[in-house]
């Protein structure tokens, strides 16, 4: 039986295609963006770069908390973003009870999303797919504008101004759609996404449309790109409030799809 590491792995290298369609951008992409997204653009230092395929987010001390009463738990994790069309691959690994491995692939490719946990790296422990995960995925997607910021530039997704601080994506694929409000700082910063549109899921394959926000914040200028290095995911539940993800990011590596370690 197949450990989800080679399954990422594979993913991965079938997803290579995407990474063919690298091209130097126009200036006028960014123009005929709304003028917050043009300010966010020109302030991390993509404009006049060549057009990003691929991007690899690099993170460092992730920590994880599988329930609301769970403590955190350190995790590693690999993150692979193709853009032309959305896929996103995502490696995770911990400790369960700082004793077992516990081992998941999340996965956004050829239109359809999938969680993958695994427990001594055989055991299966969850497939959760179907339409509700595709939108989960997408939304997702959709946030990690704040970390990649040329999805902006994406035929998928579609923009609208709200005020001269918020503004809304919408992602489309599939025949699937999804939104959420991007909402920027007096620096020109995009420091938080909020959505209705993502799913949690639930006991007995059953999902449950919960608010959901991701944070990104502590900006650093680095090769001239400029990138959040803090990133967290909360849901919003009738219980109240439950983070779940925290993580440091230490680079972001674009149009290269190697990895190195894992």
């Amino acid at each position: 039986m197949e450990n989800l590491r080679h399954t990422f792995l594979k993913a991965v290298n079938s997803a290579g295609q995407y990474s063919a369609y690298a091209a130097p951008a126009l200036s006028n992409d960014f123009n005929t963006l709304p003028e917050l997204l043009q300010k966010f653009f020109h302030r991390c230092g993509y404009t006049g770069q060549e057009k990003i395929e691929c991007a690899h987010i690099k993170w460092n001390d992730t920590i994880l908390r599988l329930s609301p009463q769970a403590n955190w738990s350190s995790m590693r994790c690999y993150q692979l973003n193709f853009l032309s069309e959305p896929v996103r691959l995502v490696y995770m690994s911990i400790k369960w009870y700082g004793l077992f491995p516990l081992e998941a692939v999340d996965i956004y490719k050829d239109a359809q999303g999938q969680m993958l946990v695994k427990l001594l790296k055989m055991i299966p422990i969850s497939n959760a797919k179907g339409k509700e995960m595709d939108a989960a995925e997408l939304v997702t997607i959709l946030a990690e504008t704040m970390i990649i910021p040329h999805y902006a530039l994406q035929k998928y997704i579609t923009w609208e101004v709200i005020d001269p601080s918020n503004i809304k994506g919408i992602i489309h694929h599939n025949g699937i759609s999804a939104s959420g409000i991007f909402h920027f700082n007096e620096h020109g910063d995009c420091t938080q996404f909020t959505t209705q549109d993502r799913y949690r899921a639930k006991k007995n394959n059953k999902y449950q449309k919960t608010p959901w926000t991701a944070t990104a914040n502590d900006y650093i200028l680095k090769k001239g790109i400029r990138f959040p290095t803090k990133f967290s995911a909360t849901w919003h539940t009738d219980n109240g409030d439950y983070e779940y993800f925290k993580g440091s990011i230490k680079s972001v590596e674009l149009n290269k799809t190697e990895f190195s370690g894992i």
